[in-house]
Protein backbone atom coordinates (compact mmCIF):
# COMPACT_ATOMS: atom_id res chain seq x y z
CA UNK A 1 0.00 0.00 0.00
CA UNK A 2 1.40 3.12 -0.98
CA UNK A 3 -1.04 6.08 0.15
CA UNK A 4 -3.69 5.49 2.89
CA UNK A 5 -7.28 4.60 1.89
CA UNK A 6 -9.89 7.40 2.01
CA UNK A 7 -11.78 7.09 5.34
CA UNK A 8 -15.14 5.27 5.52
CA UNK A 9 -13.45 2.65 2.99
CA UNK A 10 -13.33 -0.80 3.60
CA UNK A 11 -9.78 -2.16 3.62
CA UNK A 12 -8.69 -6.04 3.64
CA UNK A 13 -6.31 -6.31 7.42
CA UNK A 14 -4.88 -8.34 9.53
CA UNK A 15 -7.08 -8.28 12.62
CA UNK A 16 -4.76 -8.02 15.86
CA UNK A 17 -7.89 -9.84 17.97
CA UNK A 18 -9.45 -12.16 15.49
CA UNK A 19 -5.96 -12.86 14.39
CA UNK A 20 -6.44 -13.27 10.39
CA UNK A 21 -7.30 -11.21 7.70
CA UNK A 22 -10.60 -9.47 7.58
CA UNK A 23 -12.07 -6.45 6.07
CA UNK A 24 -11.56 -3.35 7.90
CA UNK A 25 -13.44 0.46 7.71
CA UNK A 26 -11.16 3.54 7.78
CA UNK A 27 -12.26 5.48 10.85
CA UNK A 28 -9.84 8.10 10.86
CA UNK A 29 -6.18 9.52 9.45
CA UNK A 30 -3.72 9.68 12.37
CA UNK A 31 -1.30 11.11 10.36
CA UNK A 32 -0.18 11.09 6.56
CA UNK A 33 1.28 7.74 7.22
CA UNK A 34 -1.36 5.66 9.47
CA UNK A 35 -5.00 5.52 9.84
CA UNK A 36 -7.19 3.77 12.73
CA UNK A 37 -9.32 1.13 11.67
CA UNK A 38 -12.00 -1.19 12.73
CA UNK A 39 -12.78 -4.95 12.36
CA UNK A 40 -16.04 -5.70 10.79
CA UNK A 41 -16.39 -8.47 12.59
CA UNK A 42 -15.20 -8.06 16.12
CA UNK A 43 -15.62 -4.29 16.14
CA UNK A 44 -11.68 -4.37 17.43
CA UNK A 45 -9.48 -0.95 16.78
CA UNK A 46 -6.70 -1.54 14.79
CA UNK A 47 -3.67 0.76 13.37
CA UNK A 48 -2.68 0.53 9.79
CA UNK A 49 0.76 1.96 8.87
CA UNK A 50 1.94 2.06 5.66
CA UNK A 51 5.66 0.60 4.78
CA UNK A 52 8.80 3.27 5.05
CA UNK A 53 10.26 4.19 1.84
CA UNK A 54 13.53 3.95 3.68
CA UNK A 55 15.48 0.72 2.82
CA UNK A 56 16.40 -1.80 6.18
CA UNK A 57 19.39 -1.24 7.36
CA UNK A 58 21.21 -4.75 6.54
CA UNK A 59 24.08 -5.72 8.91
CA UNK A 60 22.83 -2.99 11.70
CA UNK A 61 24.57 -4.53 15.11
CA UNK A 62 22.44 -6.41 17.25
CA UNK A 63 21.67 -4.87 20.95
CA UNK A 64 22.26 -7.46 23.53
CA UNK A 65 21.02 -7.28 27.49
CA UNK A 66 24.25 -5.62 28.37
CA UNK A 67 24.71 -3.48 31.58
CA UNK A 68 27.97 -1.28 30.92
CA UNK A 69 31.19 -2.57 31.48
CA UNK A 70 30.24 -4.14 35.30
CA UNK A 71 29.80 -7.49 33.53
CA UNK A 72 33.19 -7.73 32.55
CA UNK A 73 34.47 -7.18 35.86
CA UNK A 74 32.00 -9.53 37.08
CA UNK A 75 32.82 -12.21 34.50
CA UNK A 76 36.77 -12.52 35.39
CA UNK A 77 35.85 -12.80 38.84
CA UNK A 78 33.40 -15.69 38.39
CA UNK A 79 36.03 -17.17 36.03
CA UNK A 80 38.95 -17.10 38.56
CA UNK A 81 36.50 -18.43 41.22
CA UNK A 82 35.30 -21.16 39.36
CA UNK A 83 36.92 -24.61 39.48
CA UNK A 84 36.39 -28.00 36.90
CA UNK A 85 35.29 -27.75 33.43
CA UNK A 86 32.04 -25.72 32.03
CA UNK A 87 29.30 -27.83 31.26
CA UNK A 88 27.87 -27.83 27.59
CA UNK A 89 24.70 -25.58 27.30
CA UNK A 90 21.49 -27.27 26.10
CA UNK A 91 18.26 -25.89 26.74
CA UNK A 92 16.94 -29.63 27.96
CA UNK A 93 19.67 -28.94 30.31
CA UNK A 94 18.99 -27.90 34.04
CA UNK A 95 21.65 -25.37 35.97
CA UNK A 96 21.63 -24.18 38.80
CA UNK A 97 23.46 -20.61 40.49
CA UNK A 98 26.87 -20.56 39.96
CA UNK A 99 27.29 -22.99 37.30
CA UNK A 100 29.58 -22.78 34.30
CA UNK A 101 28.86 -23.15 30.98
CA UNK A 102 29.66 -23.28 27.28
CA UNK A 103 27.71 -21.64 24.93
CA UNK A 104 28.44 -22.81 21.31
CA UNK A 105 27.92 -19.18 20.53
CA UNK A 106 28.66 -17.04 23.81
CA UNK A 107 31.26 -19.14 24.94
CA UNK A 108 32.16 -19.66 28.64
CA UNK A 109 29.71 -18.67 30.98
CA UNK A 110 28.16 -18.09 34.60
CA UNK A 111 24.88 -18.61 35.89
CA UNK A 112 24.02 -15.96 38.21
CA UNK A 113 20.52 -16.29 38.65
CA UNK A 114 17.81 -19.16 38.27
CA UNK A 115 13.69 -18.63 37.76
CA UNK A 116 11.78 -21.19 36.60
CA UNK A 117 12.98 -22.22 33.06
CA UNK A 118 15.20 -18.90 32.66
CA UNK A 119 18.32 -18.24 33.91
CA UNK A 120 20.71 -14.98 33.85
CA UNK A 121 23.93 -16.03 32.49
CA UNK A 122 27.17 -13.67 32.56
CA UNK A 123 29.27 -14.01 29.20
CA UNK A 124 32.51 -12.06 28.85
CA UNK A 125 30.71 -9.70 26.24
CA UNK A 126 26.85 -9.65 27.49
CA UNK A 127 24.69 -10.68 30.55
CA UNK A 128 22.27 -12.72 28.67
CA UNK A 129 18.51 -14.52 29.73
CA UNK A 130 18.86 -17.84 28.67
CA UNK A 131 16.36 -20.97 28.98
CA UNK A 132 17.14 -24.02 30.47
CA UNK A 133 15.60 -27.07 31.84
CA UNK A 134 13.15 -27.48 29.15
CA UNK A 135 12.36 -31.43 28.12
Amino acid sequence: MKELPAVAKKVFYPCKKCGIDRYQVVMAHVNSRSAKLECEVCKTKNTLKLESDKPARAGAPRKTTSRGAAHVARWQELREKSSGSPTPYNMKTAFNAGAALEHPKFGLGFVTMVSGQTMQVVFEDAERALVHGRS
